[in-house]
């Protein structure tokens, strides 16, 4: 039956409605018995199904007529529990680092052409503050964590990010051209690691590592960030030796390669 309940969004309601009784119907429901159930009128539900089809959601049987949801719910879902499963996973290797380097640590995933920050340690040390947050969205051409997924993705894809982005320079270090950007993750993929010098934050240096899984593909990454000035040479050679031996521990738990390091 359909949500008797007022939403800002009426239709996001009946969508849901369809959904969740499909959900319910192993072999699937005719358009008539479907609209009966969440109460709508059939052309309204026919409006609404043509809508899940065309996005994948749905799926018509030929021969029944019957309705009835795809994978593509699970396979939504499946990439939430990944997520979930990566923090699981990587938290007591983050927290060893944060207590090892008394910086800041990193977790984010690949979200589209940007990153999401999954997990952050924060150092009692610090003195400045990082516009860093968990749930909060940055860009990959210029964060180190972002470089270091780029840096394995194929050179379709990482076009497509490029198109796909608003190039800004946030700092006067922001490389903002797609020749340098390559030329950097180049180097990436000699060097296994990624730094970040002041390209999306003032005052703030960061070194970062890149996260596999089991197909190869680079699904996270790590970073150690603190204020440039705390991070001299020494400390860099100490940082990315730490970040690609911990990204290397949790790519090896999801099953997924390790990458070397040189200087």
């Amino acid at each position: 039956m359909a949500n008797s309940s007022k939403t800002p969004v009426q239709s996001i309601d009946r969508v849901l409605d369809l959904i969740e009784t499909l959900s319910s119907a192993s072999h699937g429901m005719t358009l008539t018995d479907l609209s009966a159930s969440v109460g709508l009128h059939v052309s309204t539900t026919h409006r609404l199904l043509s809508s899940l089809v065309s996005r994948g959601y749905v799926q018509k049987d030929g021969e029944t007529g019957k309705y009835r949801l795809t994978l593509r719910m699970f396979e939504i879902g499946s990439r939430v529990l990944d997520g979930l499963n990566l923090v699981s996973i990587a938290r007591p290797h983050l927290e060893y680092l944060a207590d090892l380097t008394r910086e800041t640590i990193h977790l984010v995933a690949r979200r589209q052409n940007e990153v999401v920050y999954l997990y952050k340690e924060d150092t009692q040390e610090r003195i400045i503050r990082m516009a860093s947050a968990v749930g909060r969205c940055a860009p990959m051409y210029c964060t180190a964590v972002g470089k270091c997924i780029l840096a394995y993705l194929s050179q379709e894809e990482v076009q497509r990010v490029w198109d796909s982005t608003v190039i800004t320079a946030y700092t006067p270090r922001t490389c903002t051209s797609k020749e340098g950007l390559l030329e950097t993750l180049e180097s990436i993929r000699q060097q296994g690691y990624s730094i970040d010098n002041e390209e999306y934050e003032l005052g703030v240096r960061c070194v970062a590592a890149p996260i596999f899984d089991y197909s190869g593909a680079p699904i996270a990454a790590i970073s150690i960030s603190a204020p440039t000035a705390r991070i001299d040479e020494s400390k860099k050679v100490l940082f990315t030796k730490e970040a690609v031996a911990c990204a290397n521990k949790i790519s090896s738990l999801m099953g997924g390669p390790c990458v070397g390091i040189s200087s």
